[in-house]
Protein backbone atom coordinates (compact mmCIF):
# COMPACT_ATOMS: atom_id res chain seq x y z
CA UNK A 1 0.00 0.00 0.00
CA UNK A 2 2.00 2.92 1.34
CA UNK A 3 5.11 2.01 3.38
CA UNK A 4 6.10 5.69 3.70
CA UNK A 5 3.16 7.95 4.53
CA UNK A 6 5.13 11.20 4.95
CA UNK A 7 8.31 11.99 3.06
CA UNK A 8 10.22 15.13 3.96
CA UNK A 9 13.35 14.29 2.04
CA UNK A 10 15.87 12.90 4.51
CA UNK A 11 13.12 12.46 7.10
CA UNK A 12 10.52 9.77 6.41
CA UNK A 13 7.58 8.58 8.47
CA UNK A 14 6.89 4.90 7.90
CA UNK A 15 3.31 3.66 8.06
CA UNK A 16 4.13 0.65 10.22
CA UNK A 17 5.75 2.64 13.02
CA UNK A 18 3.25 5.48 12.71
CA UNK A 19 0.21 3.30 13.36
CA UNK A 20 1.89 1.40 16.18
CA UNK A 21 2.65 4.78 17.76
CA UNK A 22 -1.01 5.79 17.47
CA UNK A 23 -2.11 2.54 19.11
CA UNK A 24 0.50 2.91 21.85
CA UNK A 25 -0.58 6.47 22.68
CA UNK A 26 -4.25 5.46 22.85
CA UNK A 27 -3.39 2.45 25.01
CA UNK A 28 -1.23 4.54 27.35
CA UNK A 29 -3.93 7.12 28.01
CA UNK A 30 -6.55 4.39 28.39
CA UNK A 31 -4.35 2.70 31.01
CA UNK A 32 -3.89 6.00 32.82
CA UNK A 33 -7.66 6.54 32.82
CA UNK A 34 -8.13 3.16 34.53
CA UNK A 35 -5.13 3.44 36.89
CA UNK A 36 -7.11 4.29 40.02
CA UNK A 37 -9.48 1.37 39.47
CA UNK A 38 -6.53 -1.04 39.82
CA UNK A 39 -4.78 0.89 42.61
CA UNK A 40 -1.95 2.25 40.46
CA UNK A 41 -0.69 5.80 40.05
CA UNK A 42 0.60 7.78 37.08
CA UNK A 43 4.27 6.90 37.64
CA UNK A 44 3.58 3.18 38.06
CA UNK A 45 1.60 3.04 34.82
CA UNK A 46 4.41 4.86 33.03
CA UNK A 47 6.98 2.38 34.39
CA UNK A 48 4.77 -0.49 33.28
CA UNK A 49 4.38 1.03 29.81
CA UNK A 50 8.14 1.38 29.37
CA UNK A 51 8.64 -2.22 30.49
CA UNK A 52 6.06 -3.41 27.95
CA UNK A 53 7.73 -1.46 25.13
CA UNK A 54 11.13 -2.95 25.98
CA UNK A 55 9.84 -6.51 26.44
CA UNK A 56 7.72 -6.29 23.29
CA UNK A 57 10.69 -5.20 21.24
CA UNK A 58 12.95 -7.99 22.54
CA UNK A 59 10.29 -10.68 22.35
CA UNK A 60 9.12 -9.65 18.89
CA UNK A 61 12.67 -9.77 17.56
CA UNK A 62 13.55 -13.10 19.22
CA UNK A 63 10.51 -14.80 17.69
CA UNK A 64 11.34 -13.19 14.35
CA UNK A 65 14.81 -14.73 14.46
CA UNK A 66 13.37 -18.15 15.17
CA UNK A 67 10.91 -17.81 12.30
CA UNK A 68 13.83 -17.83 9.85
CA UNK A 69 16.70 -19.19 11.93
CA UNK A 70 18.91 -20.28 9.01
CA UNK A 71 18.84 -16.79 7.49
CA UNK A 72 19.75 -15.05 10.75
CA UNK A 73 22.48 -17.55 11.50
CA UNK A 74 24.01 -16.75 8.10
CA UNK A 75 23.44 -13.02 8.62
CA UNK A 76 23.91 -12.42 12.37
CA UNK A 77 24.37 -8.69 11.83
CA UNK A 78 20.69 -8.54 10.91
CA UNK A 79 19.82 -9.50 14.48
CA UNK A 80 21.30 -6.24 15.74
CA UNK A 81 19.48 -3.95 13.34
CA UNK A 82 17.10 -1.70 15.23
CA UNK A 83 14.91 -1.02 12.22
CA UNK A 84 13.67 -3.30 9.51
CA UNK A 85 12.24 -6.83 9.24
CA UNK A 86 9.46 -6.15 11.75
CA UNK A 87 8.32 -8.16 14.76
CA UNK A 88 6.33 -11.26 15.65
CA UNK A 89 3.32 -10.38 17.81
CA UNK A 90 3.30 -13.61 19.79
CA UNK A 91 6.91 -13.02 20.82
CA UNK A 92 6.08 -9.50 22.01
CA UNK A 93 2.98 -10.77 23.82
CA UNK A 94 4.66 -13.67 25.64
CA UNK A 95 7.73 -11.65 26.68
CA UNK A 96 5.50 -8.81 27.91
CA UNK A 97 3.33 -11.13 30.02
CA UNK A 98 6.39 -12.79 31.57
CA UNK A 99 8.04 -9.43 32.32
CA UNK A 100 4.85 -8.02 33.83
CA UNK A 101 4.39 -11.04 36.09
CA UNK A 102 7.87 -10.44 37.50
CA UNK A 103 7.16 -6.70 37.76
CA UNK A 104 3.94 -7.33 39.72
CA UNK A 105 5.58 -10.00 41.87
CA UNK A 106 8.48 -7.86 43.07
CA UNK A 107 6.28 -4.79 43.64
CA UNK A 108 3.57 -6.92 45.28
CA UNK A 109 0.86 -5.65 42.90
CA UNK A 110 -2.20 -7.88 42.29
CA UNK A 111 -1.75 -8.83 38.64
CA UNK A 112 -5.21 -10.02 37.56
CA UNK A 113 -7.00 -6.62 37.73
CA UNK A 114 -4.17 -4.93 35.81
CA UNK A 115 -4.21 -7.62 33.12
CA UNK A 116 -7.89 -6.87 32.54
CA UNK A 117 -6.94 -3.29 31.67
CA UNK A 118 -3.92 -4.38 29.67
CA UNK A 119 -6.03 -6.76 27.57
CA UNK A 120 -7.89 -3.76 26.14
CA UNK A 121 -4.64 -1.80 25.78
CA UNK A 122 -3.09 -4.72 23.91
CA UNK A 123 -6.02 -4.75 21.49
CA UNK A 124 -5.52 -1.05 20.72
CA UNK A 125 -1.81 -1.43 19.97
CA UNK A 126 -2.24 -4.71 18.15
CA UNK A 127 -5.14 -3.50 15.99
CA UNK A 128 -3.33 -0.38 14.86
CA UNK A 129 -0.18 -2.46 14.40
CA UNK A 130 -2.06 -4.66 11.93
CA UNK A 131 -3.05 -1.56 9.98
CA UNK A 132 0.65 -0.69 9.97
CA UNK A 133 1.36 -4.17 8.59
CA UNK A 134 -1.16 -3.51 5.83
CA UNK A 135 0.57 -0.25 4.94
CA UNK A 136 4.00 -1.90 4.89
CA UNK A 137 2.82 -4.99 3.04
CA UNK A 138 4.15 -7.43 5.62
CA UNK A 139 2.06 -10.39 6.85
CA UNK A 140 0.50 -10.40 3.38
CA UNK A 141 -1.97 -12.96 2.06
CA UNK A 142 -1.97 -15.56 -0.65
CA UNK A 143 -3.04 -14.82 -4.21
CA UNK A 144 -6.82 -14.62 -4.46
CA UNK A 145 -9.69 -13.45 -6.64
CA UNK A 146 -9.47 -9.78 -7.66
CA UNK A 147 -12.90 -8.96 -6.16
CA UNK A 148 -11.77 -9.71 -2.59
CA UNK A 149 -8.05 -8.98 -2.87
CA UNK A 150 -5.79 -5.99 -2.41
CA UNK A 151 -3.06 -5.12 -4.88
CA UNK A 152 0.35 -3.78 -3.90
CA UNK A 153 2.22 -1.71 -6.49
CA UNK A 154 4.86 0.07 -4.40
CA UNK A 155 8.26 -1.66 -4.69
CA UNK A 156 9.02 -0.69 -1.07
CA UNK A 157 6.23 -2.99 0.10
CA UNK A 158 7.17 -6.41 1.44
CA UNK A 159 4.16 -8.08 -0.21
CA UNK A 160 4.85 -10.57 -3.00
CA UNK A 161 4.00 -10.70 -5.82
CA UNK A 162 3.28 -7.06 -6.65
CA UNK A 163 0.44 -6.06 -9.00
CA UNK A 164 -1.46 -9.19 -7.97
CA UNK A 165 -4.60 -9.47 -5.78
CA UNK A 166 -3.77 -10.89 -2.34
CA UNK A 167 -5.97 -11.76 0.62
CA UNK A 168 -6.11 -8.70 2.96
CA UNK A 169 -5.06 -10.81 5.95
CA UNK A 170 -3.85 -7.78 7.92
CA UNK A 171 -7.23 -6.04 7.66
CA UNK A 172 -9.08 -9.23 8.61
CA UNK A 173 -6.88 -9.51 11.72
CA UNK A 174 -7.35 -5.81 12.50
CA UNK A 175 -11.14 -6.16 12.24
CA UNK A 176 -11.15 -9.13 14.61
CA UNK A 177 -8.89 -7.32 17.07
CA UNK A 178 -10.94 -4.12 17.15
CA UNK A 179 -14.12 -6.18 17.58
CA UNK A 180 -12.36 -7.92 20.47
CA UNK A 181 -11.54 -4.51 22.01
CA UNK A 182 -15.20 -3.46 21.79
CA UNK A 183 -16.30 -6.76 23.32
CA UNK A 184 -13.78 -6.49 26.19
CA UNK A 185 -14.88 -2.95 27.04
CA UNK A 186 -18.53 -4.11 27.05
CA UNK A 187 -17.80 -7.30 28.98
CA UNK A 188 -15.63 -5.63 31.60
CA UNK A 189 -18.56 -4.96 33.97
CA UNK A 190 -19.99 -8.42 33.31
CA UNK A 191 -16.84 -10.51 33.87
CA UNK A 192 -17.03 -13.41 36.31
CA UNK A 193 -13.56 -12.95 37.82
CA UNK A 194 -10.60 -10.59 37.57
CA UNK A 195 -8.12 -11.49 34.86
CA UNK A 196 -10.84 -12.88 32.61
CA UNK A 197 -10.49 -10.18 29.94
CA UNK A 198 -6.93 -11.13 29.04
CA UNK A 199 -7.97 -14.76 28.69
CA UNK A 200 -10.84 -13.76 26.40
CA UNK A 201 -8.40 -11.80 24.26
CA UNK A 202 -6.22 -14.88 23.97
CA UNK A 203 -9.24 -17.00 23.02
CA UNK A 204 -10.51 -14.58 20.37
CA UNK A 205 -7.22 -13.70 18.73
CA UNK A 206 -5.66 -17.15 19.11
CA UNK A 207 -8.61 -18.77 17.33
CA UNK A 208 -8.75 -16.14 14.58
CA UNK A 209 -4.98 -16.24 14.06
CA UNK A 210 -5.00 -20.03 13.70
CA UNK A 211 -7.40 -19.78 10.76
CA UNK A 212 -6.04 -16.63 9.07
CA UNK A 213 -2.63 -18.28 8.95
CA UNK A 214 -4.03 -20.59 6.25
CA UNK A 215 -4.39 -17.64 3.86
CA UNK A 216 -1.05 -16.00 4.66
CA UNK A 217 1.30 -15.78 1.69
CA UNK A 218 4.64 -15.10 3.39
CA UNK A 219 5.89 -18.67 3.44
CA UNK A 220 9.21 -17.69 5.04
CA UNK A 221 7.57 -17.06 8.43
CA UNK A 222 8.42 -20.56 9.65
CA UNK A 223 6.63 -23.91 9.73
CA UNK A 224 6.72 -27.00 11.91
CA UNK A 225 5.14 -29.78 9.93
CA UNK A 226 1.93 -28.74 8.23
CA UNK A 227 1.30 -25.80 10.56
CA UNK A 228 3.08 -22.48 10.90
CA UNK A 229 4.96 -21.60 14.06
CA UNK A 230 2.24 -19.07 14.92
CA UNK A 231 -0.42 -21.74 14.63
CA UNK A 232 1.45 -23.94 17.08
CA UNK A 233 1.79 -20.97 19.44
CA UNK A 234 -1.95 -20.32 19.05
CA UNK A 235 -2.71 -23.92 20.02
CA UNK A 236 -0.39 -23.68 23.03
CA UNK A 237 -1.87 -20.38 24.23
CA UNK A 238 -5.43 -21.60 23.77
CA UNK A 239 -4.68 -24.76 25.76
CA UNK A 240 -2.86 -22.88 28.53
CA UNK A 241 -5.50 -20.14 28.53
CA UNK A 242 -8.28 -22.67 29.05
CA UNK A 243 -6.43 -24.21 32.01
CA UNK A 244 -5.99 -20.79 33.62
CA UNK A 245 -9.59 -19.83 32.85
CA UNK A 246 -11.12 -22.84 34.58
CA UNK A 247 -8.67 -22.55 37.47
CA UNK A 248 -9.53 -18.89 38.10
CA UNK A 249 -13.24 -19.51 37.57
CA UNK A 250 -13.22 -22.34 40.09
CA UNK A 251 -11.16 -20.26 42.51
CA UNK A 252 -13.57 -17.32 42.24
CA UNK A 253 -16.62 -19.56 42.77
CA UNK A 254 -15.11 -20.88 46.03
CA UNK A 255 -14.97 -17.34 47.41
CA UNK A 256 -18.67 -16.79 46.91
Amino acid sequence: MCPVIFDFGSFKVFGYGFFILIGTIIAYFFAQSRAKSVNMNFDRVTEMALLIVFASYIGGKVFLWFSDWDFYMQNPQKMLEINGDGFVFYGSFIFSIASLLLFFYFLKIPSAPVFDVLAICTAFVHGFGKIGCFMAGCCYGKICDFSIGVVYHNTLCQAKPLDTPLYPVQLIDAFVIFCAAIFLIWYNKRKKFTGELLLWYIFIYGTARFFTEFIRGDEDRGFVGALSQSQWVSIGLLFFGNLVYFYLKKKSSLKI
